[in-house]
């Protein structure tokens, strides 16, 4: 096989009822770099990138779209050609967002919206503050109706590798991490983003910035056993979970490696410490695909 023709997670864009309270979420918890703000919408970034998260004040909750990084322009070109070949509607020709260069967008047969482009505007890294902040954004986690479609999707036009299975469900890598994408049974939804940090100490300050905040974590710090990545949760103003993480297994040889076969059965394959499951409702957090007209 050639080079995948997608090599890393590039942004989220979401729809927010309220704007203010989710740009505070994004500088002071998130620690990012208020980038650029135009009218109703907000960029944040973390590096010299234009932005790896973006919101734009809206009438619902909602994810907007997810980006994708495509290895180079041969392989921009070629995933336009495989969505194509596969019948998926094309949102639009060229860069969908502000601050991306070149790329398309598609919708997906749940009604995502997926950018892929290779450039993205390059500016003035964000300076160094004492926030805590990550050093990019890791993976998506998906809950569709039918897993295994969205799996074939990203596989069959994209280049993700299985990593692990439980069930009905899959991660997906895009480069040696263990997962770009999780693909879950749901109702149709992205439930959470993740971010990484460099180790376990920052993922701890970051339970203790949400105590000292007033607020409380939804999960964690604990270790997954699917992925190996310490984890804590938190739910951001619009509903969306957002994912604080270190240490997540890498995959360097895609010839060697078989995918795990999990199953829900015990704690290990969420908990590896010990039997800290799942808190009740978790499942059910997230943000539906926006409305397009």
């Amino acid at each position: 096989m050639g080079a995948p023709v997608i090599r890393e997670i590039g942004h989220v864009s979401l729809r927010v009822r309220d704007l203010p309270a989710a740009q505070d979420f994004a500088t002071g918890m998130l620690g990012l770099h208020p980038r650029e703000q135009s009218g109703k919408e907000a960029w944040f970034a973390l590096g010299a990138g234009h932005h790896a998260l973006h919101y734009r004040a809206a009438d619902e909750d909602a994810l907007d779209h997810v980006g994708l990084v495509a290895a180079d322009a041969d392989a921009l070109a070629e995933a336009r050609k495989r969505v194509e070949s596969a019948g998926l509607q094309i949102l639009q020709d060229g860069p969908l967002s502000h601050g991306v260069e070149d790329g398309f967008a598609f919708t997906d047969e749940f009604g995502f919206v997926f950018e892929i482009y290779s450039r993205m505007v390059q500016t003035t890294p964000a300076p160094p503050t004492a926030a805590l902040r990550p050093t990019r954004l890791g993976h998506f986690n998906f809950f569709v109706p039918e897993p295994r479609r969205m799996e074939r999707m990203l596989v069959e036009l994209f280049d993700f590798r299985v990593s692990d299975r439980i069930e009905e469900g899959v991660f997906l890598r895009c480069n040696v991490d263990h997962h770009g994408i999780g693909v879950f049974p749901g109702p149709g939804q992205i439930h959470h983003c993740a971010w990484e940090y460099p180790t376990i100490v920052e993922v701890a300050a970051i339970a203790d910035l949400v105590d000292a905040r007033g607020e409380t974590v939804l999960w964690g710090p604990l270790r997954h056993g699917m992925g190996r990545n310490i984890a804590t949760y938190v739910q951001e103003p619009s509903g969306l979970v957002q994912e604080f993480y270190c240490d997540m297994e890498r995959i360097y040889d895609d010839e060697a490696h078989t995918p795990g076969e999990w199953t829900f059965d015990g704690h290990k394959w969420v908990s590896l410490w010990g039997p800290h499951l799942t808190p009740e409702g978790f499942s059910e957090l997230g943000l539906p695909p926006g409305t397009r007209t």
